[in-house]
C-alpha cells in the first residue's frame, strides 16, 4: 500500500443482488464507505458485478461449496478469513455469515423466526443457525448492527452479548419512488384494476412472499371477521411470491372468497400502497418490514403486528396502530373504526408520512456513515 493509497473495506456477503434486503444494505453500506474514503471490496459467492461497479465497488467471487447444508456456509466464512490474510482490510463488514473483528450486520434472527412461527426450536445444524451461532458466540466483533430493537433484544437475551455492543439500524427507504402523490397519481384506475368499486375499501397486504411467515392465514381471517361488521364493503388484496392456494382455499371456507385479489410481486408497488385505504402486515415475524415504511411514506394508514420491527416507530404514540399477530378480532376491531373515520385515516395519511420521512435513504445514509466513522476512530484508537 503506497502512502496514498486509500485504506480497503471489505464487505463479505454471500449473494449481492438488487433484488434482496440485505444486497440493498451492502450496497448502502458501500456508498457509506466510500464517502468515509475507503477502497471497497465485495466478497461474494454469487453477485452482479455491474452492479456492484455501479455503486463504486469491485466484486470478488468465492468458490462455492456445492452442496447445501450448514458446511456451505462454513466454506464460505473460511473463503473470506483466506482472503482477508491476504490482503489485510482496514475494515471488514459481515452479513453474518463470517466472523469479524470489526462489525455483523444481521438480517434475520432464525431462532426466534421458528420459535414465532412454528412454536418450535431449530433442528440441531440448521444451515443458518450454525453459523450464526458461531459468528455470534464467537464475540470477535466490535459491534452488531439489527434492523429493530426486538432483534437486539433477542441477541443479548440468547447470546449474552452487552446491549451497549448493538446498533439499531432500521432500513430506509427510497424518497424518490415512494411519496404521497406518485402513489396516487392514478389511485382510481389502480383501485378499478384491482376489482375495488366505488364506495368500497381496499385494505392489502404486501410482501415479496413468505406467506407463512406474514400470517396470510391470520389476514384472511380479520377479513372474514372484517366482512361480518362491514358486509361487501371492503375488498382485501395480497401481493407476494408464493403459493397462496392454501390461504385461497381457507378464504373460500370461510365465504370471502369473492373479496380477495391475489397478486405477484410489481415494480411499481407505490401504486399498490396509494390504491389502499389501510395498509396491514399481521405477521408472526418480521425483522423489520421495510413494505410497512414504504406505504407509511406513500401516505397509507398502516396497521402493524408486534412481532414487526417497523411497529417500533409507531407503537409509542400510535399503540392502536400495534396489535397481536393472534388478535383476529381485535384487527377486525381496529380497522372498522379506522375505515368508518375518514378524518382520522386523512390525519394518519399526513402524519406517517411526515414520520416516514425520518428514515429515508439519506437520513439512514447519515447514521451509517456516522457508524461507520466511529467504527474507524475506534480501531485507530486501539
Amino acid at each position: 500500500m503506497t502512502e496514498h493509497a486509500k485504506p480497503l473495506a471489505a464487505i463479505a456477503i454471500r449473494q449481492v443482488e438488487k433484488s434482496t434486503g440485505a444486497s440493498r444494505n451492502a450496497l448502502e453500506q458501500t456508498s457509506a464507505l466510500i464517502a468515509l474514503g475507503y477502497e471497497v471490496v465485495i466478497i461474494a459467492e454469487r453477485g452482479n458485478s455491474d452492479l456492484v461497479a455501479r455503486a463504486g465497488a469491485r466484486l470478488v467471487k468465492t468458490r462455492r461449496w456445492p452442496f447445501k447444508g450448514a458446511r456451505r456456509r462454513f466454506w464460505f466464512n473460511s473463503r473470506v478469513q483466506s482472503w482477508t490474510r491476504r490482503h489485510s482490510p482496514a475494515l471488514l463488514v459481515s452479513h453474518g455469515d463470517v466472523e469479524t473483528p470489526d462489525v455483523v450486520y444481521l438480517h434475520n434472527c432464525v431462532h426466534l423466526a421458528s420459535q414465532a412461527i412454528h412454536g418450535r426450536a431449530l433442528p440441531e445444524h440448521h444451515e443458518v443457525a450454525a453459523i450464526h451461532d458461531h459468528v455470534l458466540n464467537g464475540k470477535r466483533f466490535r459491534r452488531v448492527a439489527v434492523n429493530s430493537k426486538m432483534m437486539g433484544n433477542d441477541l443479548t437475551a440468547r447470546y449474552d452479548i452487552a446491549p451497549d455492543k448493538i446498533d439499531i439500524s432500521y432500513p430506509g427507504y427510497d424518497p424518490e419512488q415512494f411519496y404521497p402523490e406518485r402513489a396516487r397519481a392514478d389511485r382510481e384506475e389502480a383501485r378499478r384494476s384491482l376489482g375495488a368499486a366505488p364506495g368500497e375499501f381496499l385494505i392489502g397486504l404486501v410482501t415479496s412472499g413468505n406467506f407463512k411467515k406474514r400470517n396470510v392465514e391470520g389476514f384472511v381471517k380479520l377479513a372474514a371477521e372484517l366482512d361480518e361488521l362491514m358486509p361487501s364493503r371492503c375488498r382485501f388484496l395480497v401481493v407476494g411470491k408464493d403459493d397462496a392456494s392454501p390461504w385461497q382455499h381457507m378464504a373460500d371456507t370461510l365465504g370471502v372468497a369473492e373479496r380477495f385479489v391475489w397478486r405477484s410481486t410489481v415494480s411499481d408497488v407505490e401504486r399498490l400502497y396509494g390504491a389502499l385505504d389501510i395498509f396491514m402486515l399481521p405477521a408472526y415475524i418480521e425483522e423489520f418490514g421495510r413494505v410497512a415504511l414504504e406505504a407509511m411514506a406513500c401516505g397509507t394508514p398502516v396497521m402493524l403486528s408486534s412481532g414487526v420491527g417497523c411497529a417500533e416507530l409507531l407503537e409509542d404514540r400510535y399503540p392502536e396502530l400495534v396489535l397481536d399477530a393472534m388478535d383476529v378480532q381485535g384487527w377486525a376491531r381496529g380497522a372498522h373504526a379506522l375505515l368508518e373515520d375518514g378524518a382520522r385515516r386523512d390525519a394518519l395519511s399526513r402524519e406517517l408520512s411526515t414520520l416516514a420521512r425520518n428514515y429515508s435513504h439519506e437520513q439512514q445514509q447519515k447514521k451509517l456513515i456516522a457508524a461507520f466513522r466511529a467504527l474507524g476512530t475506534e480501531q485507530a484508537g486501539r
